[in-house]
């Protein structure tokens, strides 16, 4: 099943085009019509070899495209969802003698195109992120996250994510029950979900500034059947003051910088400070900033990628 374009070259006039619209639409079924003075072949020989990359094109310039799509002849395109296709493609021969061409566009699940670029990702031997849909029947229930991939950041895809999965499963031998966790920069969740994945009765605050965020994080929680009352969701103006086992930051190196001291105070003695978001061209810097408080000791430091993460354990 798919959609028939009939495509109508150099129309010359806005009566004519109008008039082939009204009859598409009356006498042959058209389910929608797209209009447009210059096509992409039109639009290389206008500019020719001017290449402009980003910021305005210059008042000159935009005066000859102005100029060019007030005085060239129209180009339309008819879309169907029925045979009535042909017929119409050749009343526009005979009748209107324009120049047409017609083409069928197979229509395709785009729910099922967009569903293959999230695949089940692996984390270590004992642990899967998987995007919604994926069957977990088979796997015991601590050894994977659910994630629907909505807006906000984190479906595991990426490097950043990945590594704090990593440094925490590593570490995850330290927390005990009840532990307090909390993910600064939440987003989708993933990192404070599969915290309380894994370590049973303990909680996890989740800041963000942004209620999509929240509303995806909440999806997750739900998919993941995890408790609301283990959870609690804040904005960063109200961001809490007690201090936690572990703290993960995945935000970007500016803000990884700027709230480097209430970060730090965040965790408490003993306790963990995973940070990401970072390149590695920034990993040095991150790290020097936070050791100069003399109140963390570097655990460890991995990139994958373009991307790293910084460990840090809170001696003081």
């Amino acid at each position: 099943m798919g959609f028939k374009v009939v495509s109508v070259f150099n129309i010359p006039s806005r009566r004519l085009a109008e008039e082939m619209q009204h009859s598409a639409m009356v006498d042959f079924d058209c389910t929608g019509v797209e209009e447009y003075s210059l096509n992409e072949a039109e639009v290389d020989e206008l500019l020719g070899m001017r290449s402009y990359s980003g910021g305005d094109l210059p008042e000159e310039v935009l005066n000859e495209v102005d100029n060019r799509v007030l005085t060239h002849n129209f180009h339309q395109k008819f879309y169907f969802d029925s045979d009535k296709s042909f017929d119409f493609f050749a009343h526009i021969r005979t009748i209107y003698l324009c120049e047409a061409e017609h083409t069928e566009i197979v229509q395709t699940d785009w729910n099922s195109e967009w569903k293959k670029h999230y695949k089940p990702i692996r984390v270590s031997d004992t642990f899967l992120i998987l995007p919604e849909w994926e069957a977990s029947s088979n796997l015991p229930k601590n050894n994977f996250v659910k994630i629907h991939p909505g807006m906000g950041f984190g479906t595991g895809s990426h490097e950043t994510t990945h590594l704090c999965l990593k440094s925490f499963l590593e570490l995850e031998a330290q927390f005990s029950e009840k532990t307090q966790f909390m993910d600064y920069g939440s987003g989708s969740g993933i990192l404070g979900i599969s915290a309380l994945i894994r370590v049973p009765r303990s909680d996890c605050v989740m800041v963000d500034i942004d209620q999509e965020a929240h509303d995806n994080c909440l999806q997750n929680l739900e998919l993941n059947n995890i408790a609301i009352d283990r959870v609690k969701m804040i904005f960063v103006k109200d961001r809490p003051a007690h201090k936690f086992k572990l703290v993960f930051a995945n935000i970007l190196q500016n803000i990884l910088l700027h709230e480097s001291s209430y970060l730090i105070r965040s965790v408490e003695t003993s306790g963990y400070l995973i940070l990401s978001g970072l390149l590695v061209s920034q990993l040095e810097e991150t790290l020097t900033h936070y050791l100069k408080s003399g109140e963390c000791e570097h655990i460890k430091t991995e990139a994958k990628g373009e991307w790293g993460v910084i460990v840090l354990r809170k001696a003081r």
